[in-house]
């Protein structure tokens, strides 16, 4: 533990185990990547390790997708951490106001509207990454 005392382990692999990005992910491969591209084929996603990240055309596809994904977790002895679970609405130009939240962390990028250029010079509003703080 953080404070020294050491605590005996029942279940799960080490944080920082060298064995348990490679567990993670084989499971992780299984619970959530074949998933989709079985249950939902039409929407894309991304997953790095346990971070992920899924797209969707409308707020009720998005929440029944988010039900989905936590009844498989349970399933599987896992749990989606809710604090960092969120819906996002990608405001650009083409998609107007929606969901409170407009922005996200991924992979050290923090995605949320933010002016660009086009190529006549033109600014518009566009959804981008930076790096975070």
């Amino acid at each position: 533990m953080e404070d020294g005392m050491v605590v005996e382990r029942t279940s799960g692999t080490p944080q920082g185990g060298v064995i348990s990005p490679v567990l993670a992910n084989l499971f992780l491969r299984y619970v959530f990547d074949d998933y989709m591209v079985k249950e939902f084929p039409a929407i894309p996603w991304a997953r790095y390790a346990d971070d992920g990240i899924t797209h969707y055309v409308s707020l009720k596809k998005a929440e029944y997708l988010l039900e989905k994904l936590q009844e498989r977790c349970t399933m599987y002895g896992l749990e989606l951490n809710l604090e960092k679970t969120k819906i996002v609405h990608c405001k650009d130009d083409d998609r107007g106001s929606g969901h409170e939240n407009r922005s996200f962390d991924f992979l050290g990028y923090t995605f949320r509207p933010r002016k660009a250029k086009n190529k006549y010079g033109g600014h518009f509003t566009s959804f981008l990454p930076a790096i975070s703080e």
